[in-house]
């Protein structure tokens, strides 16, 4: 169709008007302070969370109420998803032994973790916990197919999830001498007088102050020292504290000075919490968070804001969250965040109103989710640096159709489709008589939490061949086999594929 005959003519071409981007008012829409804060900080727009906002208060008081998640009342859907994996509950002891008898391989575990965290971002009621969730895993990242580190990523994800809104020191030292992270980086290979220099490493560049900070490779070297000692039993795969293993001499890392002369578990606890507090790691974390919730190149006035709330609070993360929420910067970043596959995914589902059951089969929709992502799938990155999170990496040609290839199979309902329902095309039409224009507009409120514009109805017309003034019933191809087309537009819109 030309853009000339989207000038909104009426079917029988006797008439033309100039058209006027129409308005449902009866399909309400989030402020755009609203949006963006669903958007932004939590899992994404649906008119449900929209609802959840509205009842809290507005956007300032529902961020309030999201930081203490158990007063939020969850879904039904969200509290049935743990039961849907009932191996991740297994003892690492167990999930060894079913790995290596082939009762369930560690690559499918690491598959349901993948899909349970999906899961519980598409339907738990406590999205800002969710996202605080993901980004801990990120930065704090594990494989989940590490071998043999795969035997305790689940309780991993357990010990983030009771850490997630706390302190940032209880978090580092719970991951730091987790058996999972002792495992994937090394450390447990660490013996007297020869410490394993991986996670020490690791530990200064990636999860406190950062490359830049000013340490040196003798620096590194006592970091492995104090970490020495803290290893894992083999075939229980438990953490434990072997003196044995310990490395003794004196260690000065960035001002963090000890004799150092017995061995002693407590000096790697003393060390982390150092570390939690050096102003260096107070940057780093303001910065990846920021990145993460408002943009890809943050302003140095709001990273140092938010550092200096970090480092006041005493590494507490809820109030580390207010500053970066109550900050300008925050709330004039509306639509700078390119989705990743992740975001994407979850999003989808989220507005078109996927309800999953329980898996009977590997063809159900739970334990196919996570190979819609088409890209690296959940806590698989194959680095200890965490995904990245920037436009530059995920606006590439081959993501985009990737994603456009899932919002088409999803907005049809094709795929993944076991053992869950799809909202038929006809739960979207508000009544049957209503102008395509105002489809669309509502349509548009649904799905993108925002009225349409001369563009997306241009592109929805296009898209389906229909004019903005034809009659949309209930029997309308529209409403058939062309629906799939329409939501489809709306999915690849930027609108959507950002945040």
């Amino acid at each position: 169709m030309s853009s000339a005959s989207l000038a909104a003519r009426v079917v029988t071409g006797r008439a033309r008007r100039r058209w006027t981007p129409a308005s449902y008012d009866a399909t309400p829409v989030p402020t755009a302070e609203e949006l963006h804060v669903l958007s932004r900080v939590g899992c994404g727009f649906t008119p449900t969370a929209y609802a959840q906002l509205r009842r809290a208060g507005g956007a300032l008081p529902w961020f309030e109420q999201q930081l203490a998640p158990e007063s939020v009342p969850e879904t039904s859907a969200g509290a049935a998803v743990a039961g849907w994996f009932p191996r991740l509950q297994d003892s690492p002891a167990q999930i060894w032994s079913n790995d290596q008898n082939d009762v369930q391989n560690g690559w499918e575990y690491a598959r349901d973790l993948g899909n349970y965290s999906l899961l519980r971002r598409i339907y738990s009621s406590r999205s800002v916990f969710e996202a605080m969730v993901e980004f801990w895993s990120n930065h704090l990242h594990i494989d989940a197919e590490h071998f043999p580190g795969f035997t305790q990523r689940p309780a991993y994800d357990a010990m983030i999830r009771e850490h997630a809104l706390g302190t940032f020191e209880e978090l580092l030292v719970a991951a730091a001498l987790h058996p999972a992270m002792l495992l994937y980086l090394d450390n447990w290979r660490s013996v007297r007088n020869a410490p394993n220099e991986n996670q020490g490493r690791e530990l200064l560049e990636l999860h406190t102050v950062g490359a830049t900070a000013g340490y040196t490779e003798a620096m590194v070297k006592d970091s492995a020292k104090l970490l020495s000692g803290h290893t894992v039993r083999q075939g229980t795969w438990e953490a434990y504290f072997d003196a044995g293993r310990h490395t003794t001499g004196p260690v000065d890392v960035l001002g963090f000075t000890r004799p150092n002369a017995e061995a002693d578990p407590q000096l790697a606890v003393d060390y982390l919490k150092f570390l939690a507090h050096h102003p260096a790691t107070a940057r780093r974390i303001a910065r990846k968070l920021a990145i993460r919730f408002v943009q890809d190149d943050p302003p140095e006035a709001l990273v140092a804001r938010v550092a200096e709330a970090f480092l006041a609070s005493g590494t507490d993360i809820k109030e580390t969250l207010r500053a970066l929420v109550g900050s300008d910067e925050f709330w004039a970043s509306a639509g700078r965040k390119v989705r990743t596959p992740i975001d994407d995914v979850v999003a989808t589902c989220r507005v078109i109103g996927v309800r999953a059951q329980a898996p009977v089969n590997l063809s159900s929709f739970v334990n196919e989710l996570s190979w819609t992502l088409s890209s690296t799938l959940v806590f698989q990155w194959p680095r200890p640096d965490g995904a990245p999170d920037s436009a530059d990496v995920w606006a590439s040609t081959t993501r985009m159709l990737n994603s456009w290839s899932m919002h088409w199979a999803m907005a049809g309902g094709w795929w993944p489709n076991g053992e869950a329902r799809y909202r038929r095309p006809k739960a979207f039409l508000p009544r049957s008589g209503i102008r395509y224009d105002e489809l669309v507009d509502h349509l548009s409120r649904v799905v993108l939490g925002r009225r349409s514009t001369s563009r997306l109805l241009k592109a929805a017309c296009e898209g389906c061949d229909v004019d903005p003034a034809e009659i949309i019933t209930r029997r309308h191809e529209v409403m058939s086999w062309k629906f799939p087309r329409l939501l489809a537009v709306l999915l690849d819109s930027p609108e959507h594929m950002t945040r």
